[in-house]
């Protein structure tokens, strides 16, 4: 068993996310990423499924069926291949759980 300090991985930039990845295996791969008040990631797709769970903070989470508004301690799935972005309303902490399984 392994134990994992999320805390020692929140770090914040004023101009870019920052990607702080703890955890790949062949199923999924788990990432913790901070975004500073008002820094943001563009909607663009991706290549694979991805829940992000909010830990800190709030933001607007943008994915193929509009704008989110979450808080702490709640989630959004988005689909391979579909659309999403995240922008920082607040200090933004987000538990990213990417599925890396193949289809």
């Amino acid at each position: 068993m392994k134990t994992y300090d999320l805390n020692e991985n929140i770090i914040f930039s004023d101009e870019k996310p920052i990607k702080r990845h703890f955890l790949n295996t062949k199923s999924f791969h788990a990432a913790l990423i901070c975004l500073k008040s008002g820094v943001e990631i563009s909607p663009h797709p991706e290549d694979y499924g991805v829940l992000l769970t909010v830990l800190e903070g709030k933001g607007i989470f943008t994915d193929i069926n509009g704008e989110s508004t979450l808080t702490k301690n709640q989630s959004i799935y988005m689909k391979k291949d579909e659309i999403r972005g995240i922008k920082a309303i607040e200090n933004l902490v987000v538990l990213g759980i990417q599925d890396r399984t193949k289809v």
